[in-house]
């Protein structure tokens, strides 16, 4: 009873039956007695200090070039936020691939055709839409009942034609071509199809009349007459491409048909030279690949993973030049088109 009278006993001390390494443990996980730490002694001189960075001045004057068109104040404000503003087509064009900027070519001109045709078709159109909306009830209520077909026909058919004048006066194919000679391309376009529309006038006075029919002359020379189906011939490659055979078209559309065909198929030819180069350099890098996994894996799994590249195409059977003085005899021949720019062409 030791502890009763404050006494204190060895052989009941728990900590006697621990292992020597255990009572070392328990002796280093104890907490440390709490020692304040020494005040830093004052340093004799101050250290070296870094020196200061000069800030921007703001008063310096920027290097004067024009504002980009993407500003919306052309008198000057906000000039030294746009000094180093690169335009979007710029990185596009830095940054894409051949065949990105193809594509790119492609639907940009495809959307330019688009509303320049719509442009040429704005009296139609409005037709159209006054058909629905104008007008006192009973036109209304008609115009509901048929939908206008007749107002809607004579639109589309307009903005067909005048896509098909402007691929085969070749609207947005050149780079050096400014904004005002593609505006003269896009009017000469819409005289050929008001010239087309009165010829169509004619043949149906024509026909009510019992005279006869007035003869046809070429859509782009009216000095001459219009080319034969014979001479129109067109290669099998270039009028599968077509939505129907050149003979079962309209007798005055066949030479528009025609030489949009040919258009399209020379403007293809541009954009072939570019692709050419990019195919070589990824047909090569692709045989690198398959020649190493058919080392490691075997011929089999090394031509199933990689495939052959597809063979190069043959050689064109046929000028487009030469169909064109073909088809044309009385005209000069075309000028070689320049490479198309990237910014209008799809």
């Amino acid at each position: 009873m030791g502890w009763f009278w404050g006494g204190k006993s060895s052989e009941n001390d728990p900590a006697q039956s621990l292992d020597n390494d255990l009572k070392q443990f328990l002796k280093d996980q104890q907490p440390r007695p709490y020692v304040p730490a020494e005040l830093p002694k004052p340093a004799d001189q101050p250290g070296p200090t870094p020196p200061e960075q000069p800030l921007p001045d703001a008063n310096k004057s920027f290097e004067d070039r024009p504002l980009p068109k993407e500003s919306l104040f052309q008198d000057g404000r906000y000039k030294d936020l746009w000094k180093t503003y690169i335009p979007q087509n710029d990185i596009e064009v830095a940054t894409a691939t051949p065949v990105e900027r193809v594509l790119a070519a492609r639907k940009d001109r495809r959307q330019s055709i688009h509303k320049a045709a719509l442009e040429n078709c704005a009296f139609e159109e409005e037709m159209q839409q006054d058909c629905f909306k104008a007008g006192a009830w009973s036109k209304k209520i008609k115009g509901r009942m048929t939908m206008c077909h007749e107002e809607t026909k004579t639109f589309n058919r307009c903005y067909a034609l005048q896509a098909k004048f402007l691929q085969s006066l070749g609207y947005m194919t050149s780079s050096t071509n400014s904004n005002e000679d593609e505006e003269k391309i896009q009017m000469h376009a819409d005289k050929l199809y008001h010239r087309m529309m009165d010829y169509e006038a004619e043949v149906d006075e024509a026909r009510r009349n019992n005279r006869p029919i007035p003869p046809l002359s070429s859509l782009f020379n009216p000095n001459r007459p219009a080319p034969t189906v014979e001479q129109m011939a067109l290669p099998k490659a270039m009028e599968d491409k077509m939505k129907k055979p050149l003979h079962e078209y309209p007798p005055h559309e066949r030479e528009l048909v025609a030489r949009a065909a040919l258009q399209e198929a020379k403007l293809t030819d541009l954009y072939a030279e570019d692709l050419f180069n990019y195919t070589v350099t990824m047909n090569e890098d692709r045989k690198k690949r398959q020649a190493w996994l058919t080392k490691t894996f075997g011929e089999a799994i090394g031509k199933f993973l990689i495939p052959d590249p597809p063979k190069e195409p043959a050689v064109q059977p046929y000028s487009i030049e030469q169909l064109e003085r073909d088809i044309w005899q009385d005209e000069p021949s075309p000028q070689k088109h320049n490479r198309p720019s990237n910014p209008p062409d799809p």
